[in-house]
């Protein structure tokens, strides 16, 4: 592997999603990511298995394999005095330590940045949680839908009018966060260069899902008033805003500057009336009068499909897309060009793709490689590695120290 960060070594204590992501960013990218895991059950993910789709008797750790391809597994007891006697030593060597476990519990293994730093000065100690490291709520537990789709104000803000708030995918804040998480660790290696020291990384749920939102939360603290929660049905720019077509497929608009658009859109959508309508003759008007179009606008793409009016809002230059599902995205012409979909072998699942991160370089290669590990996969290399024999290995095993 000949990625940017080829040579790096790093140590993945990390459940769930976001630490997970930000070490298989990392490895993606060429580092030497060893994930230590709790030998009795390993990260909690690899328990949420779903029917593999070439053999329904085959059941598969979905997240897992996204998040923690290209890694090796190492199944080490922290809580066995040899055992985290052992992780010290896999840390003593590495580049980047990565975890997202509670404050807490890191201060109670000892594996806080203050020891770890005093052991490894040129580590780079990347931290990730809920709500931040500072405050009244640094030791609050939080999933991504809490800590960040809730709690930013996104939730909120994406949501109809009156209606509940809507749900949210698994992952959408976690894996910006591991993105995020996994630059930032890159910028401290570089600072690493210049001084010869590392130092602590932090980042957090609440705080990647606050910049998220940070548009309409400038908004607030700049302007009058905060955004307010819009209908489709009263959005202030018509031209920006999403239409169901004939065929039940919806279209997004995000025609933002509308007066360049105007002569164009009613072009397209054969309305040459409207650009003699004085309620809609500039941007202001149309505003004053947005529920009046929007209804006029729905009536017209109500009447052809998708694919009838895909090409004549491309030969208009629109700035649109279509509303699309899941299926929909894996067969997109565009993201199969971007090689999004990555191939890998994999010793369960036939003809196994796995989602690129979306990072490219022009020198290197990036991407998954290999299949997330088993439990322990590599627990006696690793071992090797750092210097012991077969038998110190079965002696810590033995102990319990090792799984």
């Amino acid at each position: 592997m000949n990625g940017p960060l080829s040579g790096i070594k790093v140590v993945e204590l990390a459940i769930w999603v976001a630490g997970p992501a930000t070490g298989a960013v990392l490895a993606d990218w060429g580092a030497d990511v060893i994930k230590i895991e709790e030998p009795q059950a390993g990260d909690p993910v690899r328990g949420m298995t779903i029917r593999s789709a070439h053999d329904p008797n085959v059941r598969v750790a979905w997240s897992f394999e996204l998040d923690n391809r290209n890694k090796r597994s190492v199944a080490v007891n922290l809580r066995h005095p040899e055992g985290r006697a052992f992780a010290l030593r896999i840390i003593e060597r590495a580049d980047v330590f990565v975890t997202n476990l509670r404050l807490d519990a890191l201060e109670r293994l000892g594996l806080d940045y203050k020891h770890l730093a005093e052991l490894n000065p040129r580590l780079v100690y990347a931290t990730l949680n809920g709500y931040g490291h500072r405050g009244p709520e640094r030791l609050r537990p939080g999933f991504d839908y809490a800590a960040g789709w809730a709690r930013s104000g996104l939730m909120a803000t994406v949501a109809e009018p009156g209606k509940a708030p809507p749900a949210q995918r698994p992952g959408m804040i976690d894996h910006p966060a591991g993105l995020a998480m996994a630059g930032a660790i890159s910028a401290a290696l570089v600072a690493r260069e210049r001084t010869g020291r590392g130092q602590e990384v932090r980042t957090s749920l609440f705080g990647v899902a606050l910049w998220m939102n940070s548009v309409d939360l400038t908004h607030a603290l700049i302007g009058d008033r905060a955004p307010a929660p819009e209908s489709r049905r009263k959005r202030p720019n018509p031209l920006w805003n999403s239409y169901r077509c004939k065929d039940g497929r919806w279209v997004y608009f995000v025609m933002v500057q509308s007066d360049r658009y105007w002569k164009d859109f009613c072009s397209a959508l054969e309305q040459p009336a409207w650009l003699q309508d004085k309620r809609f003759e500039d941007h202001a008007s149309r505003t004053i009068k947005n529920r009046a179009l929007i209804r006029l606008i729905e009536q017209v793409i109500a009447t052809r499909t998708l694919d009838e009016w895909a090409p004549i809002f491309d030969r208009h230059c629109f700035v649109w897309a279509p509303v699309q599902s899941v299926p929909e995205v894996i067969d997109d012409p565009q993201a199969k060009a971007l090689g999004t979909f990555a191939a890998l072998d994999h010793p369960q699942i036939p003809n196994c793709r796995l989602v690129r991160s979306p990072i490219e370089f022009s020198q290197g290669e990036v991407g998954p490689r290999t299949a997330a590990p088993e439990l322990g996969q590599h627990t006696e290399e690793v071992a090797q590695e750092l210097g012991l024999d077969w038998e110190q290995i079965g002696d810590l095993k033995a102990k319990g120290a090792l799984g």
